[in-house]
């Protein structure tokens, strides 16, 4: 039953509606109107508060874009209560309890639902956080707005995987709070030792290191393989007073046996002015934290130095020499030295962001890179935010992620550099494949006029003549290498692509609603949002100026990961 309560003070004059259940079914279902009245939900199961978002209920069934859900699981046989705020009375009567989502035979078939990068059911995401493997299963937790289609109401989304490709989106994990704030980016990483004190069973104790927005640096729990996290109860942990601290990731450093974690910090520097750094903190027992060293910014606002990622690679797989690198925010890079404390350059000197590398990542559409940690013979897998200013048009979700790229650190005349390809699992939605290999294309060459463009995973090597331009039309989106400038071109951005012995060699991931270009094994990557029309299905290959030598060329049709997935199957999600 729904009660009204009219409000003074601070919410003078609006509506409170009121109604308490018995949770019986699976799902709590919550209707959204994308452009309703914004108003604020609360749901409260046994006198505690379990979330708090502000969003846009629908006024009546009417003018229901979409439905939000959210697992009422664990709270079966318990009493609930939920609560509205400017909303109608029609609208949050829609609100109600199921043993299904709506029209979730609907999902990931939509005309722009990538179909082989991650992307949340429904809702917003942003960037991924707490990525960990552990037993066999690939974690994927994310920011996340279950209740819009726009950044806010920041939660832990949380999805699982086997091989990075195909994945199984699970309940959410950290939610809003109306006295602790929302749960901004951070990792998560395994307490082996049990240092937190937290084990109750046989599992491990997988632990979240993340930013409530009111209260710090915060510590939560999982003693069911990252299903379901408690927070610490003497959060925060760790704060910077005087601005935010935030994205911690931190890792167990061997030599000198304590945890350490580097942050999006600040300081104070000579002339009194605030500057961003990385800042590096340590831990021997995960509660006490104390700051050793930092990498610093001469600047302020633009992020560089936040969801900052820091981990070893063997230089040409050799184990024995290993360097550290630092990823920020932007995909520019340091390789340097790490003796638990301070982070040095290879030349010996403190490390800052006045050192760091150009990106491979030519800036298309990237942000908010994050690796995995523990994964099996130490690969190192990254994937990042997608991000894109459009809202995917007539969808019930917003945003996606990368395609997972393994790094790698090789030797050049100017040191260390990384490179990033696609990794191997990929290939296994391979289904059908078109190949060529050592023929001269021509101007008027219309080769690839039977193939039609869906999900593609193209591979290319050209030996490109001096003044030659080879170029990909496909689904509308335009790559290119002009050979005299040594450009590669997509989509609208540029980067230097220099011959290797006298070839170039390409290869480009095609999805609904991205295209990922990676050059020369690697050395160069640009990642691209796209929305082309469904009918154009188009795929040209042309030169001009002259023929170009193709080695080979590789058109390997993909299936969708979705096909097989666990996460179409509705009873799974609930697990």
């Amino acid at each position: 039953m729904t009660e009204r309560k009219e409000l003074s003070g601070e919410h003078n004059g609006l509506l409170l509606l009121e109604k308490r259940l018995f949770v019986s079914d699976a799902y709590l279902i919550i209707p959204i109107q994308n452009d309703g009245p914004e108003g604020q939900l609360s749901l409260r199961v046994n006198d505690e508060v379990v979330f708090q978002y502000n969003t846009n209920l629908a006024s009546t069934i009417d003018t229901v874009d979409w439905y939000a859900f959210f697992s009422l699981e664990c709270f079966r046989g318990m009493q609930a209560e939920i609560t509205g705020l400017n909303v109608t009375e029609e609208g949050f009567d829609l609100i109600r309890q199921s043993n299904s989502i709506p029209s979730k035979n609907d999902l990931f078939v939509e005309k722009y639902r990538p179909q082989f990068h991650f992307t949340s059911r429904t809702g917003w995401l942003n960037d991924p956080n707490g990525l960990i493997y552990y037993q066999g299963e690939y974690h994927l937790f994310y920011q996340h707005n279950p209740t819009g289609l726009s950044w806010g109401n920041m939660t832990w989304g949380h999805a699982i995987s086997h091989d990075l490709i195909r994945w199984r989106e699970l309940p959410k994990v950290l939610f809003p709070n109306p006295e602790t704030g929302t749960c901004f980016s951070g990792a998560t990483f395994i307490d082996s030792k049990n240092q937190l004190r937290k084990k109750t069973g046989d599992e491990d104790v997988l632990v979240a290191f993340y930013l409530r927005t009111e209260i710090g640096l915060c510590l939560a729990y999982s003693n069911d393989r990252g299903r379901t996290f408690t927070d610490y109860e003497l959060n925060p942990v760790l704060n910077h007073e005087g601005a935010r601290i935030d994205t911690p990731r931190p890792f167990w450093h061997e030599p000198t046996k304590r945890w350490v974690a580097p942050t999006y910090d600040f300081f104070i520097n000579s002339s009194g002015e605030k500057r961003r750094c990385v800042g590096f903190y340590s831990s021997s027992n995960l509660t006490e934290w104390r700051f050793e060293s930092r990498v610093e910014q001469d600047g302020w606002g633009d992020e560089l130095c936040g969801c900052v990622d820091f981990f070893e690679l063997p230089v040409d797989q050799n184990p024995h020499n290993k360097k550290w690198v630092m990823i920020l925010i932007d995909g520019s890079y340091i390789v340097g030295d790490f003796d638990g404390t301070t982070f040095y350059t290879l030349y010996g000197k403190s490390a800052t962001t006045d050192d760091r590398i150009s990106s491979l990542v030519i800036q298309g559409d990237y942000y908010g890179t994050m690796t995995w940690h523990n994964m099996p013979r130490d690969r190192r897998v990254q994937i990042a935010w997608m991000r894109n200013y459009e809202t995917y048009p007539g969808m019930a979700f917003n945003q996606q992620m990368t395609i997972p790229s393994e790094l790698t650190l090789h030797s050049t005349n100017c040191g260390p550099r990384l490179r990033m390809n696609p990794i191997r699992e990929l290939e296994g939605l391979r289904k059908e494949t078109h190949q060529w290999t050592d023929f001269n294309l021509s101007e008027n060459d219309d080769l690839l006029r039977n193939i039609q463009a869906n999900l593609l995973d193209l591979e290319i090597e050209f030996e490109p003549l001096k003044a030659s331009t080879i170029l990909f039309l496909i689904r509308g989106a335009q790559v290119s290498y002009d050979a005299q400038e040594q450009t590669l071109s997509a989509c609208g951005v540029s980067a230097k692509l220099f011959p290797i012995e006298g070839s170039i060699n390409l290869r480009i991931l095609l999805d609904r609603t991205s295209i990922e270009i990676y050059g020369n094994d690697g050395r160069v990557y640009i990642p691209k949002v796209i929305f082309p029309e469904a009918k154009d299905t188009a795929i040209k290959l042309k030169s001009t100026k002259g023929e170009i030598k193709i080695t080979y060329l590789r058109i390997h049709h993909l299936g969708s990961a979705w096909e097989d997935s666990p996460t179409t199957n509705d009873r799974q999600y609930s697990l």
